[in-house]
């Protein structure tokens, strides 16, 4: 079956928190796009993400609607925390050999320049694109992971920048912890960064949804029913770090699958990655 934008709506809206809607065509020159854009919200005001899928390659282009001045303004104003996350995803789509083409007010600018933030920005575009992959090559599903990799890695970038409403440190309750009496329950207190959205999708952006500790990807183990399945372990526990530290999702974060994850807090502080996977005995 042929990649389609239905469900590339639907893993990047898992991703990311934000639901999109999804649409396909071709260009002129025939090659085909799938276009996502914010459900619920006409396209004029808020921004589409078009992935032009070429042969062997493919293109995401952010385009911010003729009406989205106050939103591209409040992008430029994004918090520290989606600052970084923004400039790391890129740098990471970089590393991964994709070419990342951006353009503040009209000029072509650097993404790790951290002057793009000094002054208020009335228009916003970036390209993300990757050439030399096994793509078009009749391979439908290795074709949808590609375009859903791209499309979601752009998405995680504009995501980050997106305002935010403030959410105040409130408590919330985890049931049977181990060393507790059978359904004991505890207050934890939970920061804003550790429920940030932001922080999951850039982690998965990056790392992918391959355990880190023992190379199982749930979707292919179990098939549709657990695509995107994987859960994302701080590398430092939240505990340890103030509620100014800012996190790297390239550094600070990991996915783990559901018993990996599991493992590493059974300790205090949590087994290393490199731990567990030394733990792991042959089959």
């Amino acid at each position: 079956m042929s990649p389609d934008p239905r469900s590339l709506a639907e893993r990047v809206s898992a991703e990311t928190g934000l639901e999109f809607s999804g649409t396909e065509g071709r260009d002129g020159d025939g090659s085909r796009w799938l276009e996502l854009c914010p459900a619920g919200h006409p396209a004029t005001q808020t921004f589409t993400l078009r992935t032009l899928v070429g042969w062997r390659r493919i293109d995401v282009h952010f385009r911010p609607g003729s009406f989205a001045g106050e939103l591209m303004e409040a992008m430029g104003n994004a918090d520290e925390t989606g600052r970084r996350t923004f400039q790391t995803l890129l740098a990471a789509c970089r590393d991964d050999g994709a070419e990342i083409a951006l353009s503040i007010n009209g000029s072509p600018r650097d993404p790790n320049d951290d002057a793009i933030w000094a002054s208020p920005w009335r228009s916003l575009e970036f390209s993300i694109r990757r050439g030399m992959l096994a793509i078009n090559q009749g391979d439908a599903a290795a074709d949808m992971r590609q375009i859903e990799l791209w499309s979601s890695r752009a998405a995680a970038s504009v995501v980050a920048l997106l305002p935010l409403q403030a959410q105040d440190r409130e408590p919330v309750e985890v049931p049977e912890l181990a060393g507790l009496p059978e359904g004991a329950k505890i207050r934890v207190e939970v920061n804003r960064y550790e429920r940030d959205r932001r922080n999951r999708a850039a982690a998965l952006a990056i790392h992918g949804y391959l355990c880190k500790a023992c190379d199982l990807d749930l979707g292919e183990r179990y098939g549709p029913a657990a695509a995107g399945l994987i859960e994302v372990h701080h590398v430092t526990p939240v505990s340890e770090v103030g509620p100014a530290y800012i996190i790297d999702p390239n550094t600070d974060l990991v996915p783990l699958c559901p018993n990996c994850h599991a493992v590493a807090h059974r300790r205090s502080p949590p087994f290393s990655v490199d731990e567990l996977r030394g733990m792991q005995r042959p089959d």
